[in-house]
């Protein structure tokens, strides 16, 4: 005597199955936003914490931009 009907194995086995997807899903999606520009704030300029003269470094000192700027040829 069966207590629960046949089909229930089948939808047992969907239903885990769906879960592992689910959960994996749910993690990459997790990783994506994690690296995400939003999170990480990648384009965000911040306020210089001191102030700094390129005057006196470039002229004063000699110091060729491009050995702090990398995008200084671009412009």
């Amino acid at each position: 005597m069966q207590i629960f009907h046949r089909s229930t194995n089948a939808l047992s086995r969907a239903t885990i199955y769906g879960a592992v997807f689910v959960v994996a899903a749910l993690f990459w999606a997790m990783a994506q936003i994690q690296r995400s520009p939003y999170i990480t704030y990648a384009g965000v300029a911040k306020p210089q914490p001191v102030p700094f003269s390129h005057q006196h470094h470039v002229t004063g000192l000699g110091i060729d931009c491009r050995y702090c700027h990398t995008s200084v040829e671009n412009f």
